[in-house]
């Protein structure tokens, strides 16, 4: 498994490749999803917990990879689905392609041409974001069994689109409760609190 940063959702058109920013890559969130799971006391009995400093650098590289292996227990399984997801979506794209009867025989070709060149970014994006969305899952497996009722963090490191991306995965979770991200003040400055709805 190799994990790096490969940048926004492709859109692939006959005139070559645009990324859409509103997709971004999820390998910016890998890290600090990590730094969570290391990071909380999931077995205290303590309801209020604080992230006060946050790692001086991102996991990457090999210890990367390696930390991933540790929360996400059937990797291989992980990254044959997202080879799988990524030809599935790579059929789908040709596949419309080829049915557009409004292309030019030249059109037609210059998409499928920028489709095939950009195979391996798909399959960098796909399992980008499926790691992640691992990484979210074990998160919420020990969140929930945990006491935890409110996180305070620092506004920085992504820990708050991490929590954020997280108070919708425990909306779908068994069994599924609400939280929600709040900022105030503090004496430190501005600070992010994931809180547990009653």
């Amino acid at each position: 498994m190799k994990l790096y940063e490969v940048g926004p959702k492709p859109v692939v058109s006959p005139r070559g490749v645009s990324f859409d920013t509103s997709h971004p890559d999820r390998y910016a969130y890998i890290s600090p999803a990590i730094e969570l799971l290391e990071t909380l006391e999931f077995d205290s009995e303590q309801e209020e917990q604080h992230i006060h400093e946050p790692r001086s650098q991102a996991y990457r590289g090999r210890e990367l990879e390696e930390k991933v292996k540790e929360y996400c227990g059937d990797i291989d399984g992980i990254l044959k689905s997202t080879e799988e997801e990524t030809r599935q979506l790579i059929a789908e794209l040709e596949e419309k392609v080829k049915a557009n009867a409004a292309l030019s025989a030249d059109e037609r070709r210059a998409w499928l041409g920028n489709i095939a060149s950009m195979k391996e970014y798909y399959l960098q994006y796909i399992t980008n974001a499926t790691v992640y969305r691992c990484l979210l899952g074990a998160l919420a497996d020990r969140f929930l069994r945990s006491h935890i009722a409110s996180i305070t963090f620092p506004l920085r490191q992504n820990y708050g689109l991490v929590l954020g991306d997280l108070t919708h995965i425990l909306r779908d979770h068994k069994p599924p409760f609400d939280a929600e991200i709040k900022v105030s003040k503090n004496d430190r400055g501005l600070v992010g609190r994931f809180v547990k709805l009653k």
